[in-house]
């Protein structure tokens, strides 16, 4: 037994689920005079079941009919790469055209491609206009990443009040890199006034996320005892858990924490090895532990 598929017309084996040819999932239908907004939902549950190329199909029909949504999911596969050649010219013109619409995630999306230059010239300029747009939409990413270039100066004046509002905003959104910058600014009073205990909080929630910087500065609020009692038990542990995401800094504390018996049973071996990864990682503290370490044995 076999079935045809509704997207090629060939012939795959009864015991198949989707097309040998095109990804088409078996008895899924692709209906070219559906409205956009049921092309696009089709494009999704095909992209659920792993049929990437049919996914394709649905939002590229869906999009010619001008259906932003679809205009921004087509131009992420072209981007991608996922069911289709990778475009990223095409790319680009897909994702103005979504947020030409006012689709905030188009716009934020269009806002990377002109800050890294991917289907376009960089231009810092209008990578920040299309981040605005974005954020007064209420795009969290867009608030993080506008918050950086106001942090940075890229594109706008450098303003690190306005930075760290967008990091606040960000943060209460929940994107995890503003939680940590939100840290960093409170712990070293940038863009506002300094405040250990509310930097501590700031990285505690995005380590819960697993962000390996956080996880980091929080070994570091844990080890000096900056917002928070000095436990270097819990410090080791926040510097092992930020190691294994292979955070360079990191593994150079971990490796401390081994040579001196911080929260650890000291190992020299062990710190020699963290030291190793922390310069393979570019870090130069490391690099000099180990020249140390080197003449004592």
């Amino acid at each position: 037994m076999s079935w045809i598929c509704p997207m090629c017309s060939t012939a795959n084996d009864d015991s198949m689920e989707s097309c040998m040819v095109c990804d088409a999932v078996r008895d899924m239908k692709f209906t070219a005079e559906a409205p956009p907004e049921q092309q696009y939902k089709d494009g999704l549950a095909a992209r659920e079941s792993g049929a990437e190329s049919l996914a394709v199909q649905c939002f590229l029909a869906a999009a010619e009919k001008g259906y932003a949504p679809a205009e921004n999911e087509y131009a992420s596969c072209l981007y991608s790469g996922k069911g289709v050649e990778r475009d990223l010219d095409t790319a680009f013109d897909y994702f103005r055209r979504a947020a030409a619409r006012g689709y905030s995630k188009a716009q934020y999306n269009l806002a990377c491609c002109f800050l890294y230059g991917h289907g376009t010239e960089v231009n810092n300029e209008m990578a920040v206009k299309y981040l605005a747009m974005a954020s007064a939409r209420g795009h969290a990413q867009a608030k993080y990443l506008l918050g950086t270039c106001y942090y940075y100066g890229k594109g706008v004046e450098q303003n690190y009040f306005t930075a760290f509002s967008f990091y606040s905003a960000a943060a209460s959104a929940g994107v995890a890199a503003a939680q940590y910058n939100m840290g960093f600014c409170c712990e070293n009073g940038i863009g506002t006034k300094r405040d250990f205990s509310q930097a501590y909080d700031c990285y505690s929630l995005a380590a819960a996320k697993g962000h390996a910087a956080a996880l980091n500065a929080m070994g570091n609020c844990c080890f000096y005892g900056t917002g928070t009692e000095k436990d270097v038990d819990k410090a080791a542990i926040y510097y092992r858990k930020a190691a294994d995401k292979g955070f360079a800094s990191a593994q150079y504390n971990l490796g401390v924490c081994y040579e001196k018996g911080y929260g650890v049973e000291a190992n020299l071996p062990t710190a020699k090895s963290w030291y190793k990864h922390a310069a393979d990682g570019g870090n130069p503290g490391a690099a000099e532990a180990l020249k140390r370490l080197s003449r004592m044995t």
